[in-house]
């Protein structure tokens, strides 16, 4: 019966480890799927937040007031910024890439690198990446049709982490129930199972001990061992003849006299 217990344990302990592997692999899929989903809700929001602000720095110049004159600009970024959480900072550059205007001051005119703001293929708004945090850009366009600048609004993914975080410790919260509930009912169920065949190992074992008592089961068991042994030494025999009669392939070949 030991034996028994101890096929049903390493049934159970199996189905643990399945169960334990399915929880991880779901818990991991959906956290890439959700850190997909809210990065690109998050870029969606502030990407129509970056082109509001665009808008207004447009109406502006459409008074006829040069992108480096607008007035209140950068009081404009600045509220934006202390409204929305999430933005990390923003800027105004002109159409060369010299800061005009940003929430942090020290940048003010220096010049946007190339590979976040390309005034050559800035005519719809686009994402970039600067360092660790991400980025959006506006394109800012006159009344001519002329690009002017663009807003760049900078953001990190810290508001994202949190809600990942969140809904991680709740897969792994659920998972864990999961688990709890399973991996009992699972081991119970492969106890009441596998009852038949552990009595059948159990006795199986019994009857192959030295000095069993004769019983139909160590008879049919010895029976079926001695055909096994007969079918394997006739087999052994035919192969031990059918090699004697290969030739070995170093032996001299004998040559007939060829006759006149």
């Amino acid at each position: 019966m030991t034996g028994g217990a101890s096929f049903a344990t390493r049934l159970g302990g199996v189905l643990a480890i399945m169960l334990l592997l399915g929880c991880a692999l779901t818990a991991g899929l959906n956290y890439l799927k959700f850190e997909r989903m809210l990065l690109e809700q998050q870029a969606k929001v502030l990407e129509i937040l970056a082109g509001e602000l665009g808008g207004t720095v447009e109406n502006s110049l459409a008074l006829g007031v040069r992108l480096a004159g607008v007035p209140g600009a950068q009081a404009l970024l600045e509220r934006a910024r202390a409204a929305e959480p999430l933005i990390g900072g923003l800027a105004i550059a002109d159409s060369d890439g010299v800061v005009l205007f940003d929430t942090d001051r020290q940048n003010l005119g220096t010049t946007v690198a190339r590979a976040l703001f390309d005034p050559r293929a800035a005519a719809d708004a686009w994402r970039f990446r600067d360092g660790d945090r991400y980025g959006i850009g506006a394109p800012i366009v006159n009344g001519f049709g002329q690009l002017e600048g663009a807003v760049l609004l900078r953001y990190g993914r810290e508001a994202v982490d949190e809600r990942l975080t969140s809904a991680l410790l709740g897969m792994v919260q659920a998972g864990l129930l999961a688990l709890a509930l399973a991996v009992p009912l699972g081991i119970l169920g492969i106890h009441l199972v596998t009852r038949q065949a552990r009595r059948w190992f159990a006795a199986v074992e019994t009857a192959m001990q030295p000095g069993a008592a004769p019983e139909p089961l160590a008879s049919g068991l010895q029976q079926a061992i001695a055909e096994a042994d007969s079918v394997l030494s006739d087999a052994e025999r035919r192969l031990e003849a059918i090699a004697a009669t290969i030739p070995e392939p170093n032996a001299p070949t004998r040559l007939e006299p060829a006759t006149p």
